[in-house]
């Protein structure tokens, strides 16, 4: 267990050491020497450590992200993982940052050390671990006094003080009632983004599999790239001011493109007779009834041709028919998004009227209140669908369905329509 502890003190030994050196006369060495090997014992460093160890903050939400100089409670969130979708605090696991006077982090190093048990000094201490007891009382030094010291860097701050320098934001709360909330940074997590993101643009498979672009060479894997980025930095030329994750990050993080999607505007084919024969191209559809097809065959008895009513194959038919059903809507949707009133112009009058409702935003409030236009197209949906399944240039071995199979249609119709409406 000791020899990274070992390491850690011959390392700021030689540091000590190297500029004294240079200057020291050749009499001077071998009393530089001795000092040095005092001063970074065990008995001399950590008593001295341990009291400079309260200059020191452990917390997961630096305040001084917003501004060097800003001082608010020191917070550690402990928060529930949860399955929720969110990237948040809880969610994610990283280590704790660190904040304070800048001369004394050489002592969170030193809790920082990695031991044989594949826990940090930091971590021993905290769990009283007899190897590390034992190893302190080789130098006389008392284990408990120490242990009591260095967790001091982990005690909640059980203030709520914040500073004006950090960003602050009123978050109404009841009628003319808010919360002031200060605004902080979650650097562990900016970090973990840093070291993700670095993996997937310059680990050494990503690095290879450029190379090979390069030479034109295949890759069995490839790789994948994150455009947009932007780079942000934090403490100027100073980034230990602000923590120590910003340090080990040169005071860099990354910013994600948060930015709405920009779509190209596209030809849309307005209908003049039927939606349904003039907007919809049966083809482009050939894939996904080839997958109804398989589905509707796994379901049906080879012998007696009696459905098996299988729930697992069930459920696949009835997404695949959401799928074709949605991309009908999508179609719809694409010429609602023309200028209204289109469908009023001499051109469009054989369109059957709630096609025009259905499509026309100028109807919109016609397609609220009245019902007659909704009905008629969940029919038609239903039976183009059926239509389409039923034709041998698209589905070759399509089975006859019938009167139930159209109602079970038409009723997944209903419920997607309801929720086009709702949201038109």
């Amino acid at each position: 267990m000791p020899e990274n502890i070992t390491a850690f003190f011959n390392d700021r030994k030689d540091l000590w050491l190297k500029d004294r050196l240079k200057k020291a006369k050749d009499d001077e060495i071998a009393d530089l020497q001795q000092q040095a090997t005092t001063k970074f014992s065990l008995a001399e460093w950590l008593p001295d450590a341990a009291k400079r160890v309260g200059q020191l903050s452990m917390v997961s939400h630096p305040s001084k992200f917003s501004h060097p100089s800003a001082k608010t409670s020191s917070v550690i969130a402990k928060v529930k993982a949860e399955n929720d979708g969110y990237l948040r605090s809880g969610n994610v696991d990283y280590p704790l940052d660190v904040f304070g006077n800048a001369a004394a982090m050489d002592v969170f190093k030193f809790l920082s050390i990695e031991l044989s048990n594949g826990k940090t000094v930091l971590d021993n201490f905290e769990e009283s671990n007899d190897v590390l007891i034992q190893y302190i009382s080789t130098s006389s030094l008392k284990f408990e006094d120490l242990r009591h010291d260095f967790l001091k860097i982990k005690v909640t701050d059980t203030t709520s003080k914040t500073d004006h320098l950090v960003k602050q934001v009123y978050f109404p709360i009841k009628q003319n009632q808010y919360h002031l909330l200060s605004i902080l940074t979650p650097s562990g997590l900016i970090t973990e983004l840093k070291q993700r993101v670095d993996k997937i643009r310059f680990s050494d498979e990503t690095k290879q599999a450029k190379e090979n672009r390069k030479k034109n060479e295949s890759d069995a894997i490839g790789y994948a790239d994150i455009y947009d980025l932007t780079v942000t930095a934090y403490g100027g030329t100073q980034p230990q001011n602000v923590s120590v994750l910003n340090s080990q990050n040169a005071g860099r993080a990354y910013l994600l493109a948060s930015v709405p999607p920009s779509f190209e505007n596209r030809k849309v084919t307005l209908p003049t007779r039927d939606f349904f024969s003039q907007c919809l191209y049966a083809k482009g559809y050939k894939d996904t009834f080839k997958h109804l097809q398989e589905l509707i065959r796994k379901d049906l008895d080879g012998v007696t041709g009696q459905r098996k009513n299988n729930i697992s194959i069930r459920k696949d038919i009835d997404k695949t028919l959401r799928k074709i059903i949605e991309q009908i809507l999508f179609t719809a949707f694409c010429i609602r998004q023309y200028k209204q009133q289109w469908s009023l112009s001499a051109s469009y009058q054989n369109l059957p009227l709630s096609q025009r409702i259905w499509l026309d935003d100028c109807y919109q409030e016609e397609r609220e209140e009245n019902d007659s236009w909704f009905e008629e197209i969940s029919h038609r949906i239903a039976k183009w669908i059926l239509d389409v399944y039923q034709d041998k240039n698209i589905v070759p071995q399509s089975y006859q369905l019938g009167d139930g199979e159209l109602r079970a249609v038409k009723e997944i119709v209903r419920d997607l329509l309801n929720e086009d409406k709702e949201f038109f």
